[in-house]
């Protein structure tokens, strides 16, 4: 038994050893890294937008914990068909290097936009506020119409009609100057700036050209919405 101290730290070497390469190569690592070598591939490939309001999420499914995944001295590789890459679910092909193996991964694509939205209920007229509305991530292919990105872009807005919690704010349900609303009408003649006032006509948002009537002359004429109390008009 004078050996036995010594055979002892054999077998714990080596345990130690067997402890080791399970910590690397467990099913579940190794799993984790056939999705990470799908979802790597399709981040690379798929084209993005590069506006700042719109984030691109990719994700892959996870892996049957049943399948047996022979050893693979080289980092996984995937593909993809030029078509499959053009979905929202790509089906990706995983493989070893140098050998036959492969696996089919699904990837889930989705492009999601910030947009403001009502937090809650908004009756028709009311000037939307800061604790009415919140900014949200929404599927792009949910969206049927342009959106708002900052809430701080409808200062002096108001809804046209009731609007529900959770509904995105379109363009088409807002009005920065409202048919009726007392706003000031400006010009620029030569360097001189002249101000009138008016009567909006037509409903318009920023940038819109609406119809306005000049309150002294009673005239009518078309203007830019310039802010929630200002129209211009180029002479």
């Amino acid at each position: 038994m004078k050996n036995f101290p010594s055979i002892l730290r054999t077998l714990t070497f080596f345990s130690l050893i067997a402890v080791f390469n399970s910590a690397i190569a467990t099913p579940e690592s190794v799993h984790e890294a056939i999705r990470s070598a799908a979802t790597e591939f399709v981040t690379s490939q798929v084209s993005t937008d590069n506006s700042s309001t719109v984030h691109t999420e990719v994700s892959a499914a996870k892996v049957d914990p049943r399948i047996q995944v022979p050893e693979c001295r080289q980092p996984f590789q995937a593909s993809a068909s030029d078509n499959s890459l053009t979905q929202s679910n790509v089906t990706v092909r995983v493989y070893c290097p140098g050998s036959n193996w492969f696996l089919y991964v699904m990837v889930n694509v989705q492009q999601k936009q910030d947009v403001v939205v009502a937090k809650q209920a908004v009756s028709p007229g009311e000037l939307l506020n800061q604790d009415q509305l919140e900014v949200i991530r929404l599927d792009v292919n949910q969206l049927r119409s342009s959106t708002y990105s900052s809430i701080e872009s409808l200062s002096g807005a108001r809804s046209k009609r009731r609007l529900r919690a959770g509904q995105p704010i379109e363009p088409s349900l807002l009005c920065y100057v409202c048919k009726g609303d007392n706003v000031v009408i400006s010009a620029n003649v030569n360097g001189l700036e002249i101000k009138a006032s008016g009567i909006a006509e037509q409903d318009g948002n920023i940038g819109d050209t609406i119809r306005i009537e000049n309150t002294s002359s009673r005239r009518q004429i078309d203007a830019t919405v310039i802010s929630a109390s200002e129209v211009a008009v180029s002479i």
